[in-house]
């Protein structure tokens, strides 16, 4: 017998949330964006899945990109940060990766080396300041890496800082300024958009999207959820109760006794905690289902264990019920409010330590 806690990722929901990017990009060639494990749903199951329909997929460095293809992956792969070393470039070229150029090092260790590319994406700054070139160094890179025969494609993107926030206009600036600059390097093929620019934004036809959240059913958005917006959320996290009792009225729960009980109700410990992924800092209120019926978190997080309040009595708590932590009928979006986050961050946290397990639209879900 294992530990009750189990990750249970819907791959076709997957491919439904890729299909819907293209569909709502129909013009545009779309990655899939495995990157950090794919988003904390297993990146090589996930890539698996999609190979046969997918584009290309994207990653944020070469190790994510080389378990991809010891796994057999055999659709493009590109690497969203470029390489960090000069020997990478020889990687790509044997594996046959894409990458990212944002720095001048990262050319020269392309052009020192020789390696042979197929598509090298280059990355222009347009006011997020994280990563890229500004617009003399961006046609500067262009025009080297088209004359030194090494590329196939040489391509032009850009990052997005505020693009899941649809009332700050720093986005069609940045829109702006991108398309200002692609249109002075000659109008190569473009690639600017994630998950919130491809759903709520206008942006250039053609080129390559970048569906990363979105491609797990989660919102990019603040105060909406993922079925809200037509994705089909891949994760339910599920766990059980591993003991029960009824505290009264004035008893204090868990650490710091952070929760005192303002009336006599049941409580259930639930096996999960900020070990698991789950955040230490989650305030109580944070919703689950016990046996589908509505519970929250109280108390504070401990290192396994939470402690919940079970709201409806009109069916018993009894140990070994099934506890939905976030997933089906509790969308994680809620769950993140309740710990200050946003849904990207909880479910690429999890740990190795919930059982993963895979169905398609072929098995049944319980």
């Amino acid at each position: 017998m294992a530990r009750p806690l189990t990750a249970t990722v819907d791959l076709n929901a997957i491919l439904q949330n890729y299909r819907y990017a293209k569909k709502l990009q129909p013009t545009s060639k779309a990655f899939a964006v495995v990157k950090s494990n794919a988003y904390g749903h297993g990146a090589v199951k996930v890539a698996k899945h999609l190979d046969e329909e997918a584009d290309a997929f994207a990653v944020a460095a070469i190790e994510e990109a080389l378990a991809l293809r010891e796994a057999g992956i055999k659709s493009p792969v590109m690497l969203l940060e470029g390489v960090f070393e000069a020997q990478e470039w020889e990687l790509c070229e044997q594996y046959g990766f894409w990458a990212a150029i944002e720095n001048e090092q990262q050319l020269d260790w392309l052009l020192d080396g020789q390696a042979k590319i197929g598509k090298v994406f280059v990355k222009l700054d347009t006011g997020m300041h994280r990563l890229g070139t500004d617009e003399l160094g961006a046609a500067s890179m262009v025009d080297k890496l088209k004359e030194s025969g090494l590329v196939d494609d040489v391509l032009l993107m850009t990052h997005f800082a505020c693009a899941d926030d649809l009332s700050d206009g720093a986005t069609l600036e940045q829109l702006r300024f991108f398309e200002q600059v692609r249109r002075r390097i000659g109008g190569i093929e473009a690639s600017v958009a994630n998950s919130a620019a491809i759903m709520k934004w206008m942006i250039p036809e053609g080129g390559w999207i970048r569906p990363g959240i979105m491609l797990y059913g989660i919102s990019p958005f603040a105060g909406i959820s993922g079925e809200q917006l037509g994705l089909v959320p891949a994760m339910n996290l599920t766990s059980k109760v591993i003991s029960v009792r009824q505290v009264k009225k004035g008893d204090k729960v868990g650490y710091g006794y952070s929760y005192e009980a303002q009336e006599d109700h049941d409580l259930a410990t639930v096996a999960i905690g900020y070990g698991d992924g789950y955040p230490r800092h989650t305030q109580s209120g944070a919703p689950l289902t016990i046996d589908g019926q509505e519970a929250s978190l109280v108390g504070r997080v401990s290192m396994d264990m939470i402690t919940v309040k079970y709201r409806q009595n009109n069916q018993p708590l009894a140990i070994g019920q099934e506890v939905v932590i976030w997933g089906q009928g509790v969308p994680v979006e809620e769950v993140a409010d309740y710990a200050s986050s946003i849904g990207y961050e909880l479910v690429t946290r999890m740990t190795s330590r919930p059982h993963y397990r895979y169905i398609t639209e072929t098995e049944p879900k319980s």
